[in-house]
């Protein structure tokens, strides 16, 4: 019997595309193929398909929080552009689909004098994206505010995927981390839409929160090609009890306990390797000066975390996700 093609059955599916055009470090390689989707039906389909002909594939947001390798990806990249929002006003709560950008959710929230998510105001990523890292700043973060989602799922039974809605819980808001990116080796389950509790507030007291967390990242983060912090904060032992609960009652680290600032005690901001370089600004930002590697960055990081392994005696694990063929 011939082996149906995945192109014969998604005809909109593209071969061999660089995938440097769609992160934010501007690096990767090759993917075997790459599909756009633009509904939850869509995104469905295409991760169907690809489990049933056992291809391997990945969902890509933004692109940012991500290193594609050189040698690209072996399979499908699903680039994640779902666009509904839904407003429960009486409730408080919005229901958004994965690939919304962060930004969007927040600006179209604010228009509805809904608060919680400034915090994450100018964070280049999706709404899936986030929630899949439980990407947070300033203490907070966006697992917080999670009332449930809508999931892709293997059914255990005949490992189909199939649509399933979990409560927060399901999810284990951890510091940068959930029960889906803990997974290893497996059909990862894929966020379809995320339905958030926030709070009702005046819309001139959201806009001067926004201003201040804007503020505030203009003056730390770097401008440039960047994916975000490269590593995560050192978690000390008498936190790690706040594991698994978001950051509610978390304190925000102390800044000798920051990445950033091991990585600038430890001098990272004078490493560079070809094209890419430490930013001056942030020790924990790497910067593409136009014609960086994904080899040249991912081997600076190997560096960077050498660097505070030797003079603080602590493994700093990186934020980023290394996704393809290294």
């Amino acid at each position: 019997m011939k082996k149906v093609k995945i192109t014969e059955i998604i005809p909109k599916i593209r071969e061999h595309q660089v995938m440097r055009d769609f992160t934010t470090l501007r690096v990767g390689g090759v993917a075997d193929y790459f599909l756009e989707v633009f509904t939850a039906d869509e995104l469905v389909f295409a991760v169907r398909k690809a489990v049933e002909l056992k291809i391997p594939y990945f969902i890509l947001g933004n692109g940012s929080n991500i290193l594609f390798s050189d040698y690209g990806f072996p399979g499908l990249v699903i680039k994640n552009s779902t666009a509904n929002i839904s407003f429960m006003n009486e409730k408080s709560q919005i229901m958004v689909d994965s690939g919304v950008s962060l930004g969007r959710l927040i600006t179209e929230a604010v228009s509805n004098h809904l608060s919680g998510l400034e915090f994450l105001f100018g964070v280049p990523g999706t709404v899936g994206g986030a929630v899949y890292g439980n990407a947070g700043a300033y203490g907070s973060a966006i697992g917080d505010y999670v009332k449930n989602v809508t999931i892709l799922n293997l059914d255990p039974k005949d490992g189909i995927p199939k649509i399933y809605q979990y409560d927060r819980s399901w999810m284990k808001f951890a510091y940068r981390d959930t029960s889906i990116k803990k997974l290893k080796g497996k059909m990862k389950p894929t966020i379809l839409s995320v339905r958030f509790q926030l709070a009702q507030n005046q819309k001139e007291e959201i806009l001067k929160k926004l201003n201040l967390f804007k503020e505030k990242r203009q003056q730390s983060q770097p401008v440039g090609l960047s994916c975000g912090c490269i590593f995560r904060n050192p978690i000390p032992k008498e936190l790690q009890g706040f594991e698994g609960q978001g950051t509610k009652g978390m304190p925000e680290l102390p800044t000798e306990r920051r990445a950033g600032f091991l990585l600038d005690q430890a001098e990272a901001k004078k490493m560079k390797i070809n094209q890419a370089e430490v930013s001056s600004k942030h020790a924990n930002f790497i910067i593409n000066k136009d014609g960086a590697k994904a080899a040249d960055i991912r081997m600076l990081i190997e560096e960077m975390r050498a660097k505070v392994l030797e003079k603080f005696n602590i493994v700093l694990q990186e934020e980023i996700e290394y996704i393809g063929q290294w």
